[in-house]
């Protein structure tokens, strides 16, 4: 006999002829009897607990909030390239204001480029000069092309 047909018997829905054969098994087997008792236990079990019950309005609720979660939030980022540009503009002013102070003779109008020359030819300020250009380089494709690409791939 199958399980279904046993769980038929047990909800009182079998028809005729599985109660007959369900009366003659039990009669004649030993392991059928056993195996019909712990399905009645069990059935019992079942029976004596209670069904729990969703919340009021908990589909409504549920589907409003996957509604919400689900929007597409707008992140705007503000460009901060027109002030990066504007304090590089004004520190290579004031470089400029700086190197080129001492060029002009104070007692004649006649400019001297040595010492703005000698300035630039100094290995110190041009490794300076280096570094920052490497760190503004290091900076922009950090995060312009490394950090999207990485993003993306966290996102897969």
């Amino acid at each position: 006999m199958k399980d279904e047909d046993i769980f038929d018997i047990l909800d009182g829905t079998s028809s005729e002829e599985t109660m007959r054969q369900h009366n003659k098994m039990l009669l004649e087997s030993t392991d059928y009897q056993t195996l019909f008792s712990e399905y009645a236990h069990t059935h019992a079990l079942l029976m004596d607990t209670s069904i729990e019950k969703t919340a009021f309005n908990f589909t409504d609720k549920l589907i409003d909030r996957w509604e919400v979660s689900q929007e597409v939030e707008v992140v705007r980022k503000s460009n901060k390239l027109p002030i990066y540009f504007l304090i590089g503009m004004s520190i290579s002013v004031i470089l400029l204001i700086i190197l080129a102070l001492p060029i002009i003779n104070q007692s004649t109008i006649q400019i001297d480029f040595s010492k703005p020359l000698r300035i630039l030819q100094d290995k110190l300020l041009t490794r300076f000069f280096l570094i920052i250009n490497v760190l503004v380089a290091l900076f922009f494709i950090d995060k312009r092309i490394l950090k999207p690409y990485f993003e993306r791939r966290i996102k897969v």
